[in-house]
């Protein structure tokens, strides 16, 4: 029973309330209980971005010809400069860096390697409903493979931070990712797409 004992002292109920170190040791355990259950929560989505190959390991689709006309400025520079291919008048030639991240196919080089390797660091929701979950989460490169460390521009740097979206679905109690989108690659890569295939932006 709640109240007062003979001396007047609180009991209870308000004996609990009169201790603020009690309180604050309750919505202590309680703030833990919930940050556990939201990292919990969270591990398999973060878990299922990780596991998705196409985040995971980006590719790195790129084609163009040996005989573009060489700008030592642009692209073709870049990738000269870092030893990828060398410049003759009869168009480029891989070297044999060149050859790990590049085959020849005719007179087109096409990239084989994918951009590098990324990892999620942390998570921030928009919203779930319905088995379907859509985040903002950001991720960092472990490794950037030298072709995209060379060609795209700007490249992105392996340990910085960066901020991703996704879309992803439950099903058979495992999130699924069905969409994402990471503009630090997305952007520079379809400018550099664009400009191999010979459109200017």
């Amino acid at each position: 029973m709640n109240g007062e004992t003979e001396s007047g002292k609180p009991t209870g109920l308000r004996a609990f309330l009169a201790s603020p170190w009690k309180v604050a040791a309750v919505l202590l355990g309680i703030f833990l209980l919930v940050q556990g259950y939201l990292v919990w929560q969270d591990r398999g989505v973060t878990a299922a971005l990780d596991g998705h190959e196409p985040f995971a390991t980006p590719a790195f689709p790129l084609q163009f010809s040996r005989k573009m006309a060489y700008d030592p400025l642009s692209f073709l520079g870049r990738g000269r400069q870092a030893g990828l291919w060398n410049w003759t008048p009869d168009g480029l030639v891989l070297t044999e860096e060149g050859k790990k991240f590049f085959e020849q196919s005719g007179e087109q080089f096409l990239s084989r390697a994918p951009a590098g390797r990324r990892r999620v660091t942390r998570l921030r929701d928009i919203g779930e409903g319905d088995g379907r979950r859509e985040v903002f989460f950001f991720y960092q490169w472990t490794e950037v493979a030298p072709s995209a460390a060379a060609l795209l521009y700007p490249a992105p740097q392996a340990g910085q931070e960066y901020l991703g979206r996704a879309i992803l679905e439950q099903a058979d109690g495992a999130w699924r990712v069905t969409s994402f989108q990471t503009l630090d690659l997305d952007e520079p890569l379809a400018r550099l797409q664009d400009i191999a295939a010979g459109v200017r932006r």
